[in-house]
């Protein structure tokens, strides 16, 4: 399929572009969500208590089971939406246009797309993935889905409450992969309770 213009796409060509290669394009709170090929995982909003959570799922199960947020979980009211901006990727606004969150500045982007893996691309002019929601795990691992040494995944609050919890599983430096609990107020990782013994001796540059 030839990609569009990059320019604002409307929800209606949204709702005849869904597995589709993405180029700049807007999903509302209550519109159809962006879709991967298969329709298996699909990226929008899920009703969380009053409000509303972007995030990614498992679109083919009656659970609809979460398994990506952006950091910290922000709920956003009715009247939100996400858009996909050259320049400035994913971009998460409340109904008064206010940025809650956003994937960061990306130049030359060409389009974004929902995969079959659950892993949400944003790929430049040069046909390069620029931007991967598998690199910035919620609380959750995929099939196929990496985690780099040093790399953290935190588990949620609560049910509802997709802030950070008190638990986290880090894959250290050193090759193990440890379970630790984490200090409410400072953040900072407390005693490990689980640790894999896969130190990496030939690459033990510690914690």
């Amino acid at each position: 399929m030839a990609l569009l213009p990059l320019h604002l796409i409307s929800l209606t060509i949204l709702r005849h572009l869904v597995a589709a290669q993405q180029t700049n394009g807007s999903v509302p709170v209550g519109a159809k969500p962006w879709l991967s090929s298969s329709g298996e995982f699909a990226l929008g909003f899920q009703q969380v208590q009053y409000n509303f959570l972007l995030s990614i799922w498992y679109d083919k199960i009656d659970e609809k089971t979460i398994i990506w947020y952006p950091e910290d979980g922000p709920t956003v009211p009715a009247g939100s939406k996400v858009d996909l901006i050259d320049r400035r990727g994913l971009v998460l606004t409340d109904p008064q246009g206010k940025e809650v969150w956003s994937s960061g500045p990306i130049s030359d982007l060409a389009y974004g797309y929902m995969n079959d893996t659950g892993n949400f691309v944003i790929v430049g002019s040069n046909s390069r993935n620029i931007w991967e929601s598998f690199d910035h795990p919620a609380d959750t691992i995929l099939p196929t889905q990496g985690m780099p040494r040093g790399g953290v995944i935190n588990s949620k609050m609560g049910k509802t409450n997709f802030t950070r919890g008190r638990f986290q599983l880090r894959l250290l430096l050193d090759g193990n992969l440890v379970l630790n609990t984490l200090e409410m107020f400072s953040g900072s990782a407390g005693n490990a309770y689980y640790i894999s013994g896969t130190r990496d001796e030939s690459n033990a540059t510690g914690f």
